[in-house]
């Protein structure tokens, strides 16, 4: 329910993102690497240019802290990180809370 109401919009429900704009949450090394990366992208947003998996991307991700809570932020990470062939381990409500 997270990830249709505040990232689907941007990155797809099939996780797939937007050419150029919004990059692949599917088969996305920062996504299923160190959680810890993956977690402070999210609570702390992202802008400039980034590449995955060979594509450049130029879209700004917006911060999340304070917008969500720290359990939706794992819930989220949670499932991005075993959704559409990612296959890494979830994240804890903790692991979010060390993250500044």
């Amino acid at each position: 329910v997270v990830y249709l109401a505040n990232c689907a919009s941007c990155h797809q429900t099939n996780g797939q993102g937007v050419a150029g704009a919004f990059p692949p949450l599917a088969i996305n090394p920062v996504v299923t690497g160190n959680p810890v990366a993956v977690i402070a992208i999210v609570k702390n947003g992202l802008d400039g240019k980034v590449v995955v998996n060979g594509q450049s991307y130029s879209g700004i991700m917006p911060h999340w802290r304070g917008v969500l809570s720290d359990e939706q932020i794992a819930s989220v990470i949670s499932y991005i990180r075993a959704s559409w062939h990612n296959n890494a381990s979830g994240v804890s409500v903790a692991e979010v809370r060390a993250v500044k």
